[in-house]
């Protein structure tokens, strides 16, 4: 299977699930929810059009030559979600994120977001063959330009529409006590929010080689 067929079945598993988180199908729902039901979708998925496909939750990975991941600077981590589809075992790593307006976490949220990118670029190069990051919230603060501008501190860490992070620039938490070390992707990003209308949008980035 192709990189661009895994990613069509993603796709389209993602949008069902989205679909019924913003339907209230879901009833209370947390970042665990979501997980569990996209991986639900994708292994019903996988079984109707009849491809090889397993799925692992919370997938511990190890770097390699004892090189550590950039937030945690540890050498070991666990991906959300871990499948392989296809004849070819295409290797498939998601990273999703749920962010609710009332935990008010914002400006670390914002961080741990462009960490899983960081994550997905070392699970690429050492562990998977295309990585998929998926953002949902209810909160403004996080895509609208419009909502209000990011304190100086942490305005490094923006995912909102339009913008657009260019690879290798570095991204500083300038807080007096930082959340965590500054980090440098290696990919460039454009920032494309979906689901207009609704009260959940997204923003899904695909990395890959």
């Amino acid at each position: 299977m192709t990189i661009e067929a895994a990613e069509e079945l993603f796709s389209r598993a993602l949008l069902q699930v989205i679909g019924q988180v913003n339907r209230g199908e879901l009833g209370e729902t947390n970042e665990a929810t979501v997980q569990h039901h996209l991986a639900l979708c994708l292994h019903l998925l996988a079984r109707q059009a009849n491809l090889p496909f397993s799925i692992i939750m919370e997938r511990r990975i190890r770097r390699a030559n004892g090189d550590v991941f950039p937030k945690k600077r540890r050498n070991n981590a666990e991906v959300d979600v871990f499948f392989t589809v296809g004849e070819d075992e295409t290797r498939c790593a998601v990273e999703l994120k749920l962010f609710k307006r009332i935990n008010q976490r914002e400006p670390n949220n914002r961080y741990d977001s462009y960490a899983d990118l960081a994550n997905l670029e070392i699970y690429l190069e050492e562990h998977c063959d295309v990585g998929f990051f998926v953002l949902l919230t209810d909160h403004p603060h996080y895509y609208d330009p419009e909502f209000g501008d990011h304190r100086p501190d942490t305005a490094d860490f923006s995912l909102r529409e339009g913008h657009i992070y260019q690879a290798q620039r570095e991204l500083t938490y300038r807080t007096k006590s930082p959340y965590g070390p500054p980090l440098t992707l290696r990919k460039d990003y454009t920032f494309h929010w979906q689901n207009d209308g609704n009260d959940w949008r997204f923003l899904f980035l695909k990395v890959s080689p």
